[in-house]
């Protein structure tokens, strides 16, 4: 007897092979001697989807010399920032989609397998999960506060805005926006580039699977509060730019004159921001709250950097 379901699903199997064929994926890895760009390099090789990826291309400095083939090297004379590495890396690209990874980040050998549906289905901009490296305190805080969202145990579907340590989109959409604003020499470039997207009407999606595990270095109390401090700080600029799209608690005219009541506030603003997150891991809440408390104070200082 015929079997007719199983050739059915051999045609269907087959017009998805033929399909994903055309697709071209170029990975971007923005570095800065990162001693783990070897294992980045190496997790991107070896995915299931391999035959999707178009290059690898590390751009920025490696005085470790552990940037090998298959990637191709673009080194930068002095160092770069993440936003101009990434822009460097689209500017050389020849892919119909762009996959930025960061140099911290190992991705599982499923990654590009998940993306694909969504590159098919013409996602335009998709970004995937992030899964916390445990057993470091502080590693940890940072992470669940940086990337709540974003975790490989939250569900699919649309963001308000997408992390750029994991995150796919069409060559052409992201040279259409300008990129990434190069201004942003730290934190916040992927935020102003998302909501730049949103406002050509371009919906975020998020695909948990697609995974990747955060190894970053921001393992001490004072690493940690740099970085949510740093995020602090541009946090005006977005309400600035954005007001529809992300507005601000108050008016940023109100905010800066509230500056000295906000330092004295912010361990309390703090409790209340992180308290929904403790449910992940109780017992970092002390660390979640201290952290945090760098992210409210800093609000008063943003005014310092507003473009």
């Amino acid at each position: 007897m015929r079997d007719v379901k199983g050739e059915v699903d051999r045609r269907q199997q087959d017009r998805y092979t033929r399909s994903t064929v055309s697709l071209s994926i170029s990975v971007i890895i923005p570095n800065l001697h990162s001693p783990l760009i070897g294992e980045v390099i190496a997790a991107i090789a070896g995915q299931t989807g391999r035959r999707l990826i178009g290059e690898i291309l590390v751009v920025g400095q490696d005085r470790y010399g552990l940037v090998k083939p298959p990637a191709r090297h673009i080194e930068t004379p002095r160092p770069v920032s993440a936003a101009r590495a990434r822009n460097l890396g689209a500017a050389a690209a020849q892919g119909d989609y762009l996959l930025f990874i960061d140099a911290d980040c190992v991705a599982v050998p499923g990654l590009i397998e998940r993306l694909t549906p969504w590159l098919q289905a013409g996602t335009a901009v998709v970004c995937g999960g992030v899964t916390i490296k445990t057993g470091e305190y502080w590693s940890m805080c940072d992470d669940l506060l940086v990337f709540a969202d974003y975790l490989d145990t939250s569900p699919a579907g649309e963001r308000a805005y997408v992390p750029s340590l994991n995150l796919c989109i069409q060559r052409s959409l992201f040279r259409e926006v300008g990129g990434f604003d190069e201004r942003f020499s730290a934190v916040g470039e992927d935020t102003d580039l998302s909501l730049r997207l949103r406002a050509t009407g371009i919906t975020l999606a998020f695909e948990p699977r697609a995974r990747v595990i955060h190894r970053h270095r921001r393992a001490t109390p004072r690493a940690v509060w740099e970085h949510l401090r740093a995020f602090g700080r541009v946090q005006a600029t977005i309400w600035q730019r954005y007001p529809r799209l992300m507005p601000p608690p108050l008016p940023l005219d109100r905010l800066r004159s509230l500056s000295p009541a906000l330092r004295v506030a912010a361990p309390m603003l703090a409790v209340r921001d992180v308290t929904p997150l403790a449910h992940h891991m109780p017992r970092l809440l002390p660390g979640l709250i201290w952290a945090r408390t760098a992210c409210t104070g800093a609000w008063r200082r943003s005014r310092d950097i507003v473009m």
